[in-house]
């Protein structure tokens, strides 16, 4: 799994930079700091997310659980994919 991170920048700054935690590589630009920390953790969140729902293991679907928000979910992990 990719981890991104956003290095410490000034109370000043108003961008943030997110990076590769393997290659200390950029790999983005945000033009404000709270959204480099949610795209720093974007890798994460879509694998718990996947976590959640896999259909052999899943805590929420795994189990036969049904609820709307499982097509969302699977609808947003598509997008993220590129899909």
């Amino acid at each position: 799994m990719k981890k991104w991170y956003t290095p410490t920048v000034s109370e000043r700054a108003t961008q943030g930079l997110i990076c590769d935690e393997s290659t200390g590589r950029s790999v983005a630009v945000a033009y404000d700091k709270a959204d480099a920390c949610l795209i720093a953790s974007a890798p994460e969140l879509l694998a718990a997310l996947e976590l959640i729902l896999d259909e052999d293991d899943g805590p929420i679907v795994g189990d036969g659980f049904d609820n709307p928000w499982v097509a969302e979910a699977r609808a947003v992990i598509a997008k993220a994919k590129g899909a």
